[in-house]
């Protein structure tokens, strides 16, 4: 979680300036294509909705050229789907601020037994921001996600089940 498109240097949730809050996707593409990102982001927003204040406005960031044309091939699918054009930005990605620290993983920082042992864990807060077993256990801990690939992947979380189950909401 953070902020982007704006010219202000270090934002913050309370004096953004005109910036817009975002999620940053790192993926290694040897395991998921560009291509699959991309659908996840098309499916987890309303593309044709009413444009928003700078802050909450619906956009993609771009990397570089490649990406840009794959974003581009991505909408033309989408526009024939609405018979609209499409009302989420493309945009290149300049500088990523990252959130206040309690904007990261906010719900699974709401659950004390589990930040403790990932302090331990990760004492320096900027390796549990990165950490990909606080991502999916955060996005567990909101909802999202089977039942099923959570019980796959427990165990390798590092926590006893009984730590887990009163976080994760499936």
């Amino acid at each position: 979680m953070g902020y982007t498109g704006g010219k202000k240097m270090n934002p913050t949730y309370h004096s953004l300036g005109n910036h817009t809050e975002a999620v940053q996707i790192d993926f290694n593409p040897e395991e998921i294509d560009y291509a699959a990102v991309l659908n996840l982001i098309w499916t987890s927003h309303n593309p044709i909705g009413a444009p928003r204040s700078s802050q909450y406005k619906s956009a993609i960031w771009y990397a570089d050229d490649q990406q840009l044309t794959a974003i581009k091939e991505s909408v033309e699918p989408l526009v024939k789907k609405y018979e609209r054009e499409l009302s989420t930005e493309i945009l290149p990605l300049e500088t990523f601020f990252n959130a206040e620290d309690y904007h990261q993983k906010y719900v699974l920082q709401r659950h004390d037994a589990v930040m403790k042992q990932f302090k331990q864990f990760y004492p320096d807060f900027n390796d549990f921001v990165d950490s990909t077993a606080a991502a999916r256990l955060n996005g567990f801990a909101y909802g999202c996600g089977k039942k099923t690939l959570f019980e796959q992947e427990q165990s390798d979380y590092g926590f006893a089940p009984e730590m887990l189950a009163p976080v994760v909401r499936l």
